[in-house]
């Protein structure tokens, strides 16, 4: 009786799947073709345990697993925003914990979002670009990495500001970082992971980490390479948006 019933469910979902109108985005850049998994939603974190997954193809078609369901669908992009069609996914019950954040994850992705990728790293904002979900490369996170947990005495809240530059052609995404006397920022480039320290600048906001120098100004930053000499002319990034 109890394989009949399952049997019965499987082709449900299959004729639920198989009846969506796919429509094929005219053209998905390449760096969003992928498989993401979901490291923040709303702000909050994740299980870690049930990884929540987007698959973003080149047909214009999205799946993955929510964290207890598989589910698929169909997008849309205009420019920087992805539209998310509806969403078919399976119906099993997980652990509380787990159906709550895959609800969550369901809801983010049935608004209108502008998308950004740094690196190995997705990011889903609304409208007035916020954050509604932060996404890391599944090849990345198989590869492995580490996270590092900062404790800053006397620092009475955490400053996030991430700014969006062109550097040459290349989009970068930075992400500055205030806490009490803590200065850092952190991004991409040239598939280089870079995060410094604020330093002393006669003028603008100075970082050094490794071989880089980040110096911005205004709406601009320039990055220099200390290993090309003082002669370096660096790499100038403007701001967008």
């Amino acid at each position: 009786m109890s394989k009949t019933l399952t049997a019965a469910a499987c082709a449900c979902l299959l004729i639920e799947l198989a009846s969506i109108n796919t429509v094929a985005a005219e053209s998905v850049p390449q760096e969003l073709v992928g498989s993401w998994r979901a490291e923040a939603i709303v702000g909050e974190g994740v299980v870690d345990e049930f990884e929540t997954v987007l698959e973003i193809r080149e047909d214009g078609t999205y799946g993955g697993m929510g964290g207890c369901n598989i589910f698929t669908g169909a997008f849309t992009l205009s420019g920087r925003a992805i539209t998310f069609g509806p969403t078919a996914a399976a119906r099993k019950m997980c652990e509380p914990a787990v159906m709550e954040q895959e609800q969550k994850f369901f809801d983010a992705l049935r608004n209108g979002l502008d998308w950004s990728v740094d690196g190995t790293r997705l990011t889903l904002a609304g409208p007035d670009g916020t954050p509604v979900m932060r996404l890391v490369s599944t090849e990345a996170a198989a590869a492995g990495g580490a996270e590092v947990i900062l404790h800053v005495p006397g620092a009475g809240a955490v400053d996030r500001q991430t700014v969006r530059y062109d550097c040459g052609g290349e989009g970068v995404e930075a992400e500055y970082i205030n806490a009490g006397p803590l200065s850092l920022v952190t991004f991409s480039v040239g598939g280089h992971y870079i995060a410094a320290s604020g330093i002393i600048s006669g003028s603008g906001a100075r970082y050094a980490g490794g071989r880089y120098i980040w110096w911005t100004e205004g709406e601009e930053a320039t990055l220099f390479d200390v290993t090309k000499g003082e002669d370096d002319p660096g790499v100038v990034c403007v701001r967008r948006g």
